[in-house]
């Protein structure tokens, strides 16, 4: 009898964990479609007659009124208004005018407290008194949950960048030799190319327009995207702001420097491509074991989150996890 209450509870927890990770994708999807919707839509030729909204378009709409609802109070707080502050390196360009940093953190706060409201309907279907260290680590959970997904947006984000900032220098440099200043070459930038780097030299367009001076906006620049190059970038135009000299010269040496470090890198990801593969390979394996263990025996575990030595034993576990993979990482890294 206790065994198949068991199974019961194992059930509707894998349930609702399934169920709220589909949520989570379905939001992220769905904002990513509304904004290449918006990209497009100017674009698009629409029905004069047809001005209903879709389903998805009003669960979407929803969502974010009572994301503004709840950031609308939370902006009283000034602790909680810097902290948002963090996150408006998320927002694009287009985004700006509808979007706040203030809004994730209000999202990170919604996500916690639907956590911990789904771990309470857990623990009542489990007839067992409720645990503040088990509401509290849900609670802290779904309020980080966020930021990985953020990171993880931010890192692929951080990614094209680099990948696509050669072709920026490339289209300056190009600009500077046929006699364009530099608000002209950063125009033809965010004209020419898409994705990130195009959105980051609309930002950087913008705050030009705005009156910031060249290497106050570049520095900019670099603080949202934390990328060497873009320092690099930042550097060299705050010299020339100060000291003068040869703007298509310094742009030449930068797109030669561009090109042999991507040249280098590309020759570097090829030699590690194995030895990453084995690192991801490795770092997955803990997760996939403690699956299966859990489907053959879902008492097994047990002890890690009903008793003081097994939620010490669990720290201890993932705090040896946490640091082997950052030191395979670190030992990975290979900077020049």
């Amino acid at each position: 009898m206790q065994e198949e209450i068991i199974w019961e509870v194992l059930i509707v927890q894998i349930i609702s964990i399934v169920i709220l990770l589909f949520l989570i994708v379905f939001f992220l999807r769905l904002s990513t479609s509304m904004r290449f919707e918006k990209r497009i839509s100017k674009f698009a030729l629409t029905s004069i007659k047809d001005n209903e909204k879709s389903y998805f378009d009003r669960m979407y709409d929803l969502m974010w009124r009572i994301i503004r609802a709840n950031s609308n109070i939370l902006k009283h707080s000034i602790v909680l208004s810097n902290f948002g502050k963090r996150y408006e390196k998320h927002i694009t360009y287009d985004e700006k005018e509808f979007k706040d940093g203030i809004d994730y953190v209000s999202m990170k706060f919604l996500l916690a407290f639907i956590f911990t409201i789904l771990n309470i309907i857990t623990i009542m279907f489990q007839y067992t008194n409720l645990n503040i260290f088990s509401l509290m680590l849900t609670f802290i959970i779904g309020f980080f949950l966020p930021d990985i997904a953020l990171n993880i947006q931010f890192q692929k984000k951080r990614k094209q960048v680099a990948d696509d900032l050669l072709k920026a220098i490339i289209i300056m440099n190009n600009a500077f030799k046929s006699g364009r200043n530099i608000m002209q070459a950063i125009e033809i930038v965010k004209d020419e190319l898409d994705g990130p780097i195009s959105d980051e030299f609309k930002k950087i367009y913008l705050d030009i327009t705005y009156g910031l001076s060249i290497d106050v906006v570049f520095n900019r620049f670099y603080e949202r995207v934390k990328l060497e190059d873009a320092k690099y970038i930042t550097s060299s135009l705050s010299l020339l702001n100060k000291t003068g000299g040869n703007i298509v010269k310094v742009f030449s040496m930068i797109e030669k420097s561009f090109f042999d470090k991507k040249k280098l890198q590309n020759e570097l990801n090829s030699l590690t491509a194995s030895s990453v593969f084995v690192y991801r390979i490795l770092i997955s394996l803990p997760f996939i074991f403690t699956f299966i263990i859990v489907l053959l025996n879902p008492s097994y575990f047990k002890p890690l989150y009903t008793t003081t030595l097994g939620y010490i034993a669990a720290i201890l576990i993932l705090s040896i996890y946490i640091a082997y993979v950052l030191i395979i990482r670190k030992v990975l890294k290979v900077e020049f």
